[in-house]
């Protein structure tokens, strides 16, 4: 019997829904209860596993599972080697540079010197922080990050943005962007040339569906 494509969809968050209505358009239905990490599909070529979407990029990348629905800042944020086979066009978001409204700092390179950054996405921040030639003290935490400059733990943040809401809720203004991000299905580069006929007949699928 011919093993089954892993897809990986997001357990939980704002990707997980769209992710699972895109595939049943697709005609992958997921056929187990959603607690479940494994699930059969509607499709017996495709198997379903649930994964934090943070971790689905390096999951594809070393062949844990073929397929994976996650957001183009991850990918980035992992430096995942997996293919982008398509944009999903749901899960828009930007990755933004953020201060308190009270700061007088009105522009990235007004940045002090060794100023802490909080951030979910450390890679990233520092990357663009050394290519803007700006010495910052990259401080990762996980989740709210809003919440830093009112503690005092970090002076900026970087974060992603969709409507802007929650950074207003927090008080804080964005002064640069840093990337656009979409959902993307990202693929194992080995799977995709086992599962070539079978990805590219799911591709034209979700191209339909979407």
């Amino acid at each position: 019997m011919k093993k089954k494509i892993r897809i990986a969809i997001p357990n939980k968050g704002r990707l997980k829904q769209p992710a699972i209505k895109l595939l049943e358009r697709a005609g992958i239905e997921i056929l187990e209860e959603e607690r479940t990490y494994v699930s059969r599909t509607s499709d017996p070529r495709f198997e379903a596993i649930f994964a934090r979407a943070y971790d689905i990029p390096v999951y594809v990348q070393y062949g844990a599972v073929d397929l994976g629905i996650t957001g183009h800042d991850l990918i980035l944020e992992r430096d995942a080697d997996v293919l982008e086979l398509l944009d999903l066009e749901f899960g828009k978001c930007t990755l933004v540079v953020a201060v308190p409204e009270t700061s007088t700092i009105n522009a990235v390179n007004e940045i002090p010197a060794l100023t802490r950054v909080a951030t979910e996405f450390p890679n990233l921040a520092r990357k663009y922080f050394e290519e803007n030639e700006m010495q910052v003290e990259v401080l990762e935490v996980s989740g709210t990050s809003e919440l830093a400059p009112k503690l005092g733990l970090a002076q900026i943040i970087v974060d992603i943005s969709s409507s802007g809401e929650t950074l207003r809720k927090n008080n804080l203004r964005v002064i640069a962007s840093i990337l656009g991000s979409t959902t993307r299905l990202a693929c194992n580069k080995i799977a995709y040339r086992t599962f070539e006929k079978e990805i590219t007949e799911l591709l034209a699928r979700l191209r339909g569906g979407l």
